[in-house]
């Protein structure tokens, strides 16, 4: 069997490359073969993986969230899909999170050489896929626009710095919804599409709580209030998720279009994916493998 390392040297706090050997090393006992890239710049890890991953039976990516992103375009690109295993070592790290897979290098490999695998959902938008959340509207931004020396120093801080230069800006979106035979037409705040628990490190509550494997999604709406009200409706969302009534719908999809009246910015998985008028978003149920923590299996897949 073959190993395949991608990792991103500039994730997080830029600590990878100290533990790059042990991992290497560790990997070796179960595969006969472990090669190594390292990304230059954004897409590359994408690139890499359509090129070369089908010749793999695993594919561990190290980084943050934008990383695993990276990796799952790629594999959702290929036929032939190595099982997928994840590092976490980004600022926030909202997929390792949730999957229990915290920064502890050596508790990780040791969850990647049990080897337990199970399937999990992939979410498209357009020509674009996403691991656990899309989203437009007010701070969507925020992560992509961070400095990388600001994320570095100041690490999940930085998020906050970063988002309160917004905290002014007033902004509106006049949106046609088209999900689950329904059309709802509104001025929204914020759209959210997510296959998560958590979000830019919250957690917020769900009444129905998400699988990753189910074929659905979350679609969260936050509409436009008078008086900057939206801000608050969207603070009270993060805190107190669907306890939070006002301003706030939410519905479980497996596809829906989002139509504007102009073009917005899209973001997936923490990063920019591009700017539309009208987007369709679906659910790719079970398209990859990916290796978890065998405690999470049941509470979320």
């Amino acid at each position: 069997m073959q190993a395949l390392v991608c990792y991103n040297p500039f994730s997080g706090k830029q600590k990878f490359e100290r533990h790059l050997n042990y991992v290497v090393e560790n990997l070796k006992l179960k595969y006969e073969k472990v090669d190594v890239f390292r990304s230059l710049y954004a897409h590359t890890i994408t690139h890499y993986i359509i090129s070369f991953a089908s010749n793999y039976d695993l594919l561990v990516v190290v980084g943050g969230d934008g990383s695993l992103n990276e990796a799952v375009n790629g594999l959702m690109n290929i036929k032939k899909k190595p099982v997928l295993a994840y590092i976490p070592m980004g600022t926030v790290n909202d997929v390792g999170h949730m999957l229990k897979l915290k920064k502890n290098i050596k508790g990780v490999v040791k969850i990647i050489l049990e080897g337990h695998s199970t399937k999990m959902d992939i979410c498209k938008i357009e020509d674009k896929y996403f691991a656990y959340g899309c989203g437009i509207g007010k701070f969507t931004n925020v992560s992509y626009d961070i400095p990388l020396k600001l994320k570095k120093k100041f690490g999940r801080m930085a998020y906050f710095i970063e988002a309160a230069k917004h905290l002014q800006i007033t902004e509106q979106m006049n949106l046609e919804i088209l999900a689950n035979d329904v059309t709802i037409k509104d001025d929204f705040y914020v759209v959210l599409a997510l296959n998560s628990r958590r979000i830019a490190g919250f957690k917020p509550h769900r009444h129905i709580k998400p699988k990753l494997n189910d074929g659905v999604i979350d679609l969260t709406l936050i509409s436009k209030a008078k008086l900057r009200l939206s801000i608050f409706n969207l603070i009270f969302f993060f805190l107190f998720g669907e306890y939070y009534k006002l301003g706030f719908k939410n519905l479980r999809i497996s596809n829906c279009k989002i139509i504007s009246d102009e073009e917005v910015a899209y973001n997936v998985d923490g990063e920019y994916a591009f700017k539309k008028k009208e987007v369709n978003i679906e659910v790719c149920k079970q398209a990859i493998d990916i290796i978890i923590n065998k405690k999470i299996a049941k509470k979320y897949f």
